[in-house]
C-alpha cells in the first residue's frame, strides 16, 4: 500500500520579515490547502491566515537546529510525513501539487536538497527522528546542517538533490547580513564540529557523538 503523502510548510525566521511577508503573500496562495507553521525568533508582524497557519514566538532566539527541530516536532504531531523547510530570505515559486509531486517522485528519498545551501529542502519525518534530531549544540547557525548530514549518512538515509528545490528568488544569508553579531560563534562551532565527530565535514572519523 502507498504511504499517503502530508507535508507542512516550516519557516524559521529571526529578523526578515521585511523578506518573509514578501513570499508569504505568494505562499498563501500557492500553499492554499497547505500547514505553514512558522518559528519567530525575533517577535516580528508577519502576515497570517485564520486556517492552516501557526506561528510560534518563543521568549529568545531559539537558533537554526532548535527552530528547525520545533518544526519537524510540529509536523510530528499533526501526522506530517515531511517537512518543506525554507528559509526566511527565499520565494520558493512552487505550489502545493507541485511539492507533493516531487515527494512522490522520489518517494524513497528521506531529503531532498536544493543546490543552494540547505535554503530549501524536505525532510522525512522518520528520518529525522531516525538521525537523531538537529543537534543543538551549534548556536545560533552554521554546521548544524552538516552534523545532521553526516548523521544521515550514518544510518544510510537516501539523500538526493535537485534544481526543482532551487528558489525562483534566492538570497543568500540576508539574516546576518542585517545583524552580523550572529556570525561570531563560527570559530566556535567549527571546533565543535571538530570535536563532536573528529573531523571537519568530509573527514569525520567518529560514528558517535563524541566519540561516546
Amino acid at each position: 500500500m502507498n504511504q499517503e503523502i502530508k507535508f507542512i510548510v516550516g519557516i524559521p525566521t529571526l529578523n526578515r520579515a521585511d523578506l518573509l511577508n514578501e513570499a508569504l503573500e505568494k505562499y498563501l496562495e500557492d500553499f492554499k490547502d497547505t500547514e505553514i507553521f512558522i518559528v519567530d525568533n525575533g517577535n516580528q508582524s508577519i502576515i497570517t491566515r485564520e486556517e492552516k497557519f501557526a506561528i510560534y514566538r518563543p521568549a529568545e532566539n531559539l537558533g537554526v537546529a532548535k527552530s528547525w527541530n520545533m518544526i519537524m516536532d510540529y509536523a510530528d504531531k499533526v501526522n506530517a510525513t515531511n517537512v518543506l523547510m525554507l528559509n526566511d530570505d527565499i520565494y520558493l515559486g512552487k505550489a502545493q501539487h507541485e511539492i507533493s509531486m516531487v515527494i512522490k517522485n522520489n518517494i524513497d528519498a528521506d531529503f531532498i536538497n536544493s543546490f543552494h545551501n540547505w535554503c530549501s529542502y524536505i525532510l522525512k519525518v522518520d528520518a529525522w527522528k531516525k538521525a537523531g534530531k538537529f543537534d543543538e549544540e551549534f548556536f545560533p547557525a552554521y554546521f548544524e546542517d552538516n552534523s545532521f548530514d553526516y548523521k544521515m549518512t550514518l544510518i544510510g538515509a537516501k539523500k538526493t538533490w535537485t534544481s526543482f528545490l532551487d528558489p525562483l528568488v534566492y538570497r543568500n544569508s540576508m539574516t546576518i547580513s542585517k545583524d552580523p553579531t550572529l556570525n561570531n560563534r563560527f570559530a566556535q562551532n567549527k571546533e565543535l564540529y571538530i570535536n563532536m565527530w573528529g573531523g571537519l565535514p568530509a573527514e569525520e572519523k567518529y560514528v558517535t557523538k563524541f566519540n561516546q
